[in-house]
């Protein structure tokens, strides 16, 4: 688990003061003073480094079967997604599919941008690595049809 405690943007941290006489602080407390913490569980980033994953529209995931027998690939299943915290540093390994035919090598440096952008942005975390595992690749029969309705 990561543990997020506000920060207060653009100001310095403030001076611990020593309280007064009358047992008061030289300052009053401001609105980062009074917020509490926020935990973010393993569980949930990979969640949402999976999510993020899955908005490209050439990312795919598998699903279904056991111990691979049946497994279905192409299907509207997200990518797995796997992260390991370290403090407020996170590395993600992702597995996908991706559409054939691909640029591979481009395909995930897209993928590791929007998903290290996507946490940052959603977690305040430092992204120190994504790893993506190309798992299948999928022709156009076997993609899920994204559609607006």
């Amino acid at each position: 688990m990561a543990t997020i405690t506000p920060e207060r943007v653009g100001q310095p941290p403030a001076p611990h003061a020593a309280p007064a006489a009358s047992g008061r602080s030289h300052r009053p407390p401001t609105a980062a003073d009074t917020r509490g913490t926020l935990t973010i569980t393993e569980r949930t980033v990979e969640r949402l480094a999976a999510q993020s994953a899955s908005e490209l529209p050439f990312v795919s995931g598998s699903g279904g079967g056991v111990l691979g027998v049946g497994r279905r690939r192409g299907t509207p299943h997200r990518p797995h997604a796997s992260v390991q915290l370290s403090g407020r540093t996170i590395s993600v390994v992702l597995d996908v599919a991706l559409a054939f035919p691909s640029d591979i090598a481009a395909r995930s440096t897209e993928i590791r941008r929007h998903v290290t952008e996507t946490l940052a942005r959603s977690t305040g975390l430092h992204v120190r690595r994504v790893d993506i595992t190309v798992k299948a690749l999928v022709t156009g029969a076997d993609r899920p049809y994204r559609s607006l309705a």
